[in-house]
């Protein structure tokens, strides 16, 4: 009887035991569960946040626009884009039409979309190209003022918020937008990989490569980025050199290219009768087209030989 109240008894502590033992594991697995719902929620939130960023069109449209300033017209100039394809095409079905073949007019119209998608897609890279040499003239004087800001022992963020203030146009845009992106909370990495996609100046990935390496590994940021300003400057000079050396060569180059033409316009204007059994032949129109192709090719090639990149 005495062994089995201590048997007894024994199975009851332990029971005791195992519950309270029980208890504390459920109250750990009960907290872990709820951080591991606000770490959730946490993720959420922040992951809702970035979409904010993250919802860029990404498409050569939306990034040639981005390019020449002109990133928030993407919905409109997006139309305009198509409405001028389509209206090269009924120029050229017109243009079929009034040659006396009008069966050949649907044949124009798709030859005319791929040549007015591509003519408006030259006009805004013109835009972007103007917009970005002038990015690139004024980057001097920005990594001036940002060295400046930097030895007064100002923070990132107020160097953005100084070049958006001070800083000519358009490029002080482009640091606004960064001081923007910067003060909802984007990471500085990822606001000066958007810029370095928006400038497509090379001195500015060597800045962003620069102040990333300066980041991770320490030192004075300042004399890297006035260093970096006169390597600029440098180049700029080099340039200008390399330009005054072969303007002469441009100028030839121009000269030879449009020589053909102008001796071809000249002889149709002066002698009419010797150039027009040649531009009534079929054939020789073939010839003429090939020819004109032909002619760009070299014009194009002479071009190459005297233009320095630098």
């Amino acid at each position: 009887m005495q062994q089995a109240i201590i048997f007894g008894s024994i199975v009851i502590i332990g029971l005791m035991l195992m519950v309270l033992l029980r208890r504390d594991s459920v109250d750990q697995l009960s907290r872990l569960s709820k951080q591991n719902r606000r770490m959730a929620e946490k993720m959420r939130d922040s992951s809702e946040g970035e979409s904010i960023f993250v919802t860029q069109k990404a498409d050569y449209l939306a990034r040639l626009l981005a390019q020449a300033g002109m990133e928030a017209q993407y919905d409109k100039m997006r139309t305009q884009w198509i409405m001028f394809a389509i209206g090269a095409g009924i120029i050229v079905a017109l243009l079929f039409v009034l040659n006396g073949v009008p069966e050949l007019s649907p044949v124009g119209f798709f030859i005319g979309l791929p040549i007015g998608a591509a003519g408006f897609i030259s006009y805004v890279g013109e835009l972007a190209k103007r917009r970005q040499a002038r990015m690139t003239e004024q980057l001097p004087q920005i990594l001036e003022t940002m060295v400046s800001a930097l030895r007064a022992g100002s923070p990132v963020m107020e160097v953005f918020k100084v070049i958006s203030e001070t800083g000519p146009e358009p490029i002080k845009n482009e640091f606004k937008r960064g001081l923007v992106s910067l003060q909802l909370g984007k990471p500085f990495r990822d606001v000066m990989v958007e810029m370095s996609a928006r400038i497509k100046a090379p001195d500015f990935k060597l800045l962003t490569q620069a102040i990333f390496i300066s980041q991770d590994v320490g030192g004075n940021l300042a004399d890297v980025v006035s260093t970096i300003a006169e390597a600029i400057r440098e180049r700029f000079k080099l340039r200008d050199f390399l330009n005054a050396l072969t303007s002469q060569g441009k100028a030839t180059a121009s000269f030879i290219g449009c020589l053909p033409y102008l001796i071809t316009v000249g002889t149709y204007f002066l002698t009419p009768s010797y150039m027009t059994p040649f531009l009534n032949h079929p054939i020789a129109r073939i010839v003429m087209i090939l020819l004109v192709c032909w002619e760009l090719l070299g014009f194009w090639i002479l071009r190459k030989m005297v233009t320095f990149e630098v």
